[in-house]
């Protein structure tokens, strides 16, 4: 089976690891190149990778499945369906698409663009969607039987890369006075993210990391300062070794308002570090109650309750959490279940596999 992999940029970021990890655990006999937009690629994955543009989607002919990720690289795949009958197209829906357009772009290009966006995927011959919170959210628009659930997976970390020594002195010094509570992210606001800068001036004990960068930095460190809170907060913006903070983490912090998945979630369940998340579906769906602290979205006191729980049976959560990820979103799982879904898709559209 040949497969292209179609992606905006293939950079550090959620559907570019997603790529990564379908690409790096596919099965021998399997090809893939990913093909991306704006380069230079900075994501190392195991397969050739090509840029693409409108003008030679030709190229995507002699694959069997072709796979995008994402507004443009759906749209391509939309457009090259027209002349491409040989291939099957499908997409993964990465996030809950008004919320994300909005959060980004705003109420018009939100309106204007999630009803097109909707009728890509309309053409589509199979969607993926992360978690069956997300299922049941597009199952009133888009056809219920091109829409399959495929949860995100991760290869163990291999942690090879360390903090820089100025990076390491400031996380060793937060570490010897507080607990840290940590989370890696992109800084837009449904991230929430401020509520863990708020509860911070009811909990002395603790210090917060927040390793990303985003079009909501400044106002996270604004409000930290209005806080009184900033000489416990730490923003460091962009690092390419996210990974390698996660050590120095007492508990990962997941505070988001919404979330398509929360792969930065599955990173911290894989070194066994206790979560606290905001308890809303998508993280339901990923940790049980036994396994992580949750919290009510907007409520500082349930927040704080659910950071002093998580600090309280830290390994009991730690051990829990490892165990889960590893029985169920490993990259090997997660290439599993998208093999499935090619071949159910091939199969059902008439396509003969490629040898």
């Amino acid at each position: 089976m040949k497969i292209a992999q179609i992606i905006t940029e293939l950079k550090p970021s959620g559907p570019a690891n997603v790529v990564k990890n379908i690409v790096d655990n596919l099965p021998e006999g399997t090809e893939s190149t990913v093909f991306y937009f704006r380069g230079p690629p900075t994501l190392d994955v195991s397969c050739e990778t090509q840029q693409i543009d409108f003008r030679n989607t030709g190229i995507l002919e002699s694959f069997d499945v072709v796979h995008s990720h994402g507004i443009r690289p759906d749209f391509l795949g939309v457009y090259a369906s027209l002349f491409n009958k040989k291939s099957v197209f499908i997409s993964t829906l990465h996030n809950y698409v008004k919320d994300e357009l909005l959060n980004i772009y705003g109420r018009k290009a939100a309106t204007f663009v999630t009803p097109l966006w909707m009728s890509a995927w309309r053409r589509m011959d199979g969607l993926a969607v992360l978690t069956q919170d997300a299922y049941n959210y597009y199952r009133a628009n888009l056809p219920e039987k091109k829409l399959h659930v495929v949860h995100n997976g991760i290869r163990e970390l291999a942690h090879t890369h360390e903090l820089s020594p100025d990076d390491r002195v400031t996380m060793e010094s937060l570490s010897e006075r507080y607990h840290v509570l940590g989370t890696n992210a992109h800084l837009i606001k449904r991230k929430g993210i401020d509520q863990v800068v708020n509860v911070l001036s009811s909990a002395p004990e603790c210090a917060l990391v927040v390793v990303g960068d985003g079009p909501y930095r400044q106002e996270l460190v604004a409000l930290a300062e209005k806080a009184g809170v900033a000489d416990r907060c730490w923003f460091t913006g962009y690092r390419d070794n996210v990974s390698a903070f996660l050590p120095y983490y007492d508990i990962y912090m997941m505070p988001s308002v919404s979330e398509g998945f929360g792969l930065a979630l599955l990173e911290a369940m894989a070194v066994g570090l206790p979560c606290v998340c905001s308890d809303i579906g998508v993280f339901r769906e990923i940790l049980r109650d036994d396994e992580a602290a949750f919290f009510t979205v907007g409520d500082q006191a349930s927040l704080q309750k659910a950071i002093v729980s998580a600090l309280e049976h830290r390994e009991l959560l730690s051990e829990r959490a490892r165990q889960r990820y590893l029985a169920q979103f490993t990259g090997e799982a997660m290439c599993q279940n998208y093999m499935t879904l090619y071949k159910d898709v091939l199969m059902e559209k008439g396509k003969a596999i490629n040898p």
